[in-house]
């Protein structure tokens, strides 16, 4: 039996989505300033977190920590550490590469024209095969961050317009997995995209 024999839907996933991301800065006023100008984020709520031993809280008492609008019911965060720390590297491992935000295809040109206007310096658009389409730049906190869109039929959702077809998926997980069992079984829990029907069919 072929994995398209068995190939799953979309399932429902115990957790919903994004509630918060919670970033770091170390200038609160700039931050609001760029996520509320230039890219039209409301500030939402304002507090102070008292430092918590053994939770993974920052290592600071009494931090600023800030929330913002991002749109569809999630929430974008950021404590204020202390100036003068030693910057992250996105490109470690455990580091946050980058940021996307989705924007709606006929809202994204005048986003990235919005953020160029700010004054801020955007590469892109850029296709990037399939169905995105991202520009990019950076905070005033040096976070990359990306506007993705997509070109695939706007009644698909993110997630069913990131769909591959069999093919396309194995030839990735084969670079992956040296072992055939291995890649069907990853391929089998993977939903796909339908195969196309022929004529006849």
């Amino acid at each position: 039996m072929s994995s398209a024999d068995r190939r799953p839907e979309l399932r429902t996933v115990p957790v919903r989505g994004v509630d918060h991301l919670a970033l770091v800065t170390e200038d609160m006023k700039a931050t609001m300033d760029f996520y509320t100008r230039v890219l039209g984020m409301q500030l939402v709520h304002v507090r102070r977190v008292p430092f918590e031993r053994d939770r993974g809280q920052p290592p600071y008492d009494n931090l600023r920590h800030y929330f913002f609008n991002m749109g569809n019911d999630s929430l974008l965060a950021f404590f204020e550490y202390p100036k003068g720390l030693a910057r992250s590297n996105r490109d470690l491992p455990g580091g946050m590469q980058h940021l996307a935000f989705h924007v709606k295809r006929r809202d994204f040109d005048a986003l990235i024209e919005r953020v160029k206007t700010c004054g801020v310096p955007v590469i892109g658009p850029v296709p990037l095969g399939g169905r995105f389409l991202s520009a990019y730049f950076y905070d005033n906190n040096g976070i990359r961050l990306e506007l993705a869109t997509s070109v695939a039929d706007e009644r698909l959702g993110i997630v069913e317009s990131v769909l591959q077809d069999e093919a396309e998926a194995r030839a990735e997980l084969a670079t992956l997995f040296d072992d055939p069992r291995e890649l069907e079984r990853w391929l089998a829990a993977m939903p796909l995209k339908p195969e196309p029907a022929h004529a006849g069919d």
